[in-house]
């Protein structure tokens, strides 16, 4: 919301939001797992596993092999 907005809504008390961001307010993303039973050891460590490296960062993305099959 803009400031306007927010003020058009909470006055001059803003509710208390988790996660604020003071340069992009409320702006956040959030990966949920639903399920029963599930690893969360586990899926963290898949997941970093995706993560870029310092060197990966730095070069040029467009020379990374795409995992994904071409678009028809």
């Amino acid at each position: 919301m803009s400031e306007e907005e927010r003020e058009l809504h909470f006055g001059d008390t803003l509710p208390s939001i988790p996660d604020w961001d003071d340069e992009w307010d409320d702006r956040v993303t959030k990966l949920v797992f639903i399920g029963i039973d599930m690893d969360r050891a586990e899926i963290e460590r898949t997941l970093d596993e995706t993560l870029l490296t310092e060197e990966e960062m730095l070069m040029n993305w467009r020379e990374l092999k795409d995992p994904f099959p071409a678009w028809s």
